[in-house]
């Protein structure tokens, strides 16, 4: 279908809406404070497009029921009569996008007159293609990126869903729940597999609920479901559904509050991106629910999941495509434990490290899928490494035998008899048991591992070297720091490489100051302090919860820097400079019994940045789509690492030399960087094979 007509529409209304920017925004960030997001985060150009893009999608509303019930004529309303003429629709169609919503507030910003062709060549287009997932396409093309990462917002791609969807849905007469709609693009390949089994298309769509919190979605779901069955009555509801329970519900107009299938993409939401009061509101339910603390940490799709099967007949199926991080992540402790307790598993698809679910997104995704009944001994893990045909991928799951497969592995395992605080991943994997040599250990053995300073206000409190002498400030109030991994080029951080940084006009000063505020009086600290303020760092989220606001975490620099970002290995680096790090890097202190010496250092630096270490490392890594690895302080600590202090003075010697040839040639010579960290792995298997 040609998007034409659609873009044109919004990016018209978009343009009329910024002449009029200040107005729209006071209104719109009060209103959507209300759901839960911290506002203040999302830019206002991403805002107004919302708002240009909801206001087309009601008046194609509109315009695509006028008829149907005798409302009066779009091309004769103005401004002022477009509130009775909703109410007047919504009354007789009882559709909810007609409802009022923050999307109103741009019909009061612009001239309704001069969008009528616009909008009609806009109808005129949906009438006579097939939607499919054309809406939540142009949705993407308007909101960036960044932006839709943030709000947790990626659409499901149509083979994804189709899978899903003829997995949960066997029968004709199943009812079927999308409790975060988007553009409803399971329930459209529901309606698709309720005709192929035999449903007439009409009594198929009125099987089909949705509920979303952002009106948004209410509209691109109500109109793809038209655009399929133009007398449909889309039950489609305006809510937040972690707030719902069956006796609500009721009164919002549901005719049910139990079904068959549930299918959902739940928001991706982390946890810092909601305000506090609306966290502790969910957090609580879902307490109440799954009977046990839930960690404040956990993302949102976590409450999605947990509530979700309130909502679920006895002997329901249910499919949820997440980030596979709950499966690794402590906060995704008490989903394991419910799903093992409460339900049977039949499989988890966990897409592969270089196999996407999103295009574009490294978030590393699993499908779960399972039905409300007691749980059955086997569930079958399924990594992908491409996605298959639906067929294939469905026969798999319900074949639920071990085998290898051109496109993934089946593998079975029993969930019950698996500790929920271990992660889930490496389940996937064929796994062979090590016998550990005597002079490995746990790296947390041999030092500690947090992450860097978080200040709160990086812009604040990291400044240049012609910042610090602009202002004035005193020396003893700053630190050397390196403001992130982009900067650390090799394996060591030498003084020459900051003071390069330096010259450079990079962030190298932290501000370093526990002075008192009536101690500082006749400095330009505390000038700096007073123009901070000004500027409001000080009533930042961090900042405004230090008992001084510009006291920032005080600690040693650290030994080594942790890369915790990474695709083909684990990368430390030798801090030989002495600087700080921002919370852009994780931070090494080792045990004093182990930087006694410094070949000591420098032999764990060299086994950990080898590929056997890497190996070994495997097993306590988060996995992220597109080959992208995470390390989180806690689970660096558990990684196998060499004591080197059970090693002979030849061996740790001979690690420690070449680590030193590793870092110069890294900055000197590409071509021997090779062949060195070739030479500390032949010598680091050399070391495993001789015990």
């Amino acid at each position: 279908m040609d998007l034409l007509a659609l873009r044109k529409l919004v990016e018209y209304t978009y343009r009329m809406l910024s002449t009029k920017q200040q107005i729209a925004m006071v209104a719109l960030r009060k209103e959507l404070a209300e759901t839960g997001f911290e506002t203040e985060r999302i830019s206002s150009n991403t805002l107004l497009w919302q708002i240009a893009y909801g206001a087309a999608l009601k008046l194609i509303l509109y315009g695509l029921v006028e008829q149907r019930f005798n409302l009066p004529s779009l091309s004769d309303l103005n401004v002022d009569g477009l509130t009775d003429a909703f109410r007047e629709a919504y009354k007789a169609s009882g559709f909810i996008g007609f409802k009022p919503s923050w999307i109103d507030y741009g019909f009061s910003l612009i001239e309704v007159s001069s969008l009528r062709e616009p909008v009609q060549d806009a109808i005129a287009t949906i009438k006579t293609h097939t939607m499919s997932d054309k809406l939540s396409q142009l949705y993407e093309e308007f909101m960036p990126q960044e932006e839709r990462r943030r709000l947790g917002e990626f659409y499901t791609p149509k083979p994804i869903a189709e899978f899903m969807v003829r997995w949960a849905l066997k029968r004709r007469d199943d009812y079927v729940l999308d409790p975060c709609v988007g553009s409803g693009t399971f329930l459209m390949e529901a309606l698709h597999n309720l005709e192929a089994l035999g449903s007439d298309v009409e009594r198929a769509a009125s099987q089909l609920y949705g509920v979303d919190i952002n009106p948004l979605a209410v509209l691109m779901t109500t109109i793809n479901i038209l655009s399929r069955v133009s007398n449909a009555k889309p039950l489609i509801f305006l809510a937040d559904f972690l707030n719902l329970n069956h006796l609500n519900m009721l009164s919002l107009g549901f005719e049910r509050t139990v079904f068959d299938v549930i299918v959902c993409n739940p928001p991706y939401t982390r946890h810092h991106e909601l305000l506090p009061s609306y966290k502790e509101k969910i957090a609580r339910i879902i307490e109440a629910e799954v009977g046990e603390p839930l960690s404040r940490l956990s993302s949102i799709y976590l409450h999605f999941f947990i509530h979700a099967y309130q909502f679920l007949r006895d002997g329901g199926r249910l499919a949820f495509i997440t980030p596979s991080e709950w499966m690794e992540a402590d906060y995704g402790v008490v989903l394991k434990r419910f799903l093992t307790r409460k339900m049977h598993v039949e499989s988890i698809v966990l897409f592969g490290e270089r196999a996407l679910a999103f295009p574009d997104v490294l978030t590393r995704a699993c499908i779960t899928l399972a039905s409300k009944e007691a749980p059955r001994e086997y569930t079958s893990l399924i990594e992908l490494y491409s996605w298959p045909s639906v067929s294939e991928l469905i026969e798999a799951v319900e074949e639920g035998v071990e085998r290898d497969y051109g496109w993934g592995r089946v593998k079975l395992c029993n969930l019950a008899n698996i500790d929920p605080s271990t992660k889930w991943t490496p389940l996937f994997k064929v796994m062979t048991r090590r016998v550990m040599p005597h002079f490995m250990t746990k790296f947390g053995a041999l030092a500690n591992i947090s992450r860097g300073i978080a200040t709160g206000a990086n812009e604040f409190f990291t400044l240049t070297e012609e910042e610090a002498r602009s202002y004035g400030i005193e020396r003893e109030y700053l630190k050397p720091v390196i403001a992130g991994a982009r900067y650390l080029k090799g394996y060591d951080f030498t003084e020459s490489d900051w003071e390069l940084l330096r010259r450079e006009g990079k962030k190298v000063y932290l501000l370093w100051c526990f002075t008192q505020r009536e101690e500082l009086h006749g400095t330009s600290i505390l000038n700096y302090i007073e123009k901070g303020e000004e500027r409001g760092f000080n009533k930042r989220y961090l900042t405004r919860h230090r008992p001084i606001w510009y006291w920032i975490e005080r600690r040693d620099a650290p030994d080594a820097f942790l890369i915790y970002m990474f695709r083909s290995g684990l990368r430390f680096v030798y801090n030989s400079a002495n600087v700080y790090a921002l919370n852009t890097l994780h931070c090494v202190y080792f045990d004093e019994k182990v930087k006694k010496e410094k070949s000591n250092v420098k032999t764990i630096l060299a086994y950990l940045n080898s590929s056997p270490a890497f190996e070994l490392a495997r097993s306590t890594l988060r996995m992220y789509g597109g080959g992208m690895y995470k390390l989180e302080p806690r689970e660096a600590m558990e990684i196998p690492c060499i004591d080197p202090c059970k090693l002979s003075t030849d061996w740790r010697e001979g690690l420690a030399a070449l680590f030193d040839e590793l870092c110069i040639a890294t900055k000197k010579d590409k071509v021997r960087e090779d062949e060195v960290r070739r030479e500390i792995d032949d010598e680091v298997k050399r070391l495993f094979s001789s015990t």
